[in-house]
């Protein structure tokens, strides 16, 4: 009785190792591609902060045209 139930809890920490594994896998391919890290706004050429570019990977706006275009996307976002 006691060998099943290590059984079961064995294949559980499988099964939870493998969902981790499976959930940083997909977290890893956000991050694929060029790493670059901007210093200046795509949009208005601002030097972005650099508290800002640590924060956000790959940052490539500055906050006010990022909340610009925030505010715009959620004005011609279909209901």
């Amino acid at each position: 009785m006691e060998g099943q139930r290590l059984d079961i809890v064995d294949k559980a920490q499988v099964i939870r190792e493998q969902e981790l594994e499976r959930a940083l896998n997909e977290n890893r391919a956000h991050f694929v591609g060029e790493d670059v890290d901007f210093l200046h706004c795509l949009e208005c050429g601002v030097e972005i902060p650099s508290e800002r570019r640590a924060a956000i990977h790959r940052c490539k706006l500055c906050v006010d045209c990022q909340t610009s275009q925030e505010a715009q996307a959620k004005h011609y976002r279909k209901p």
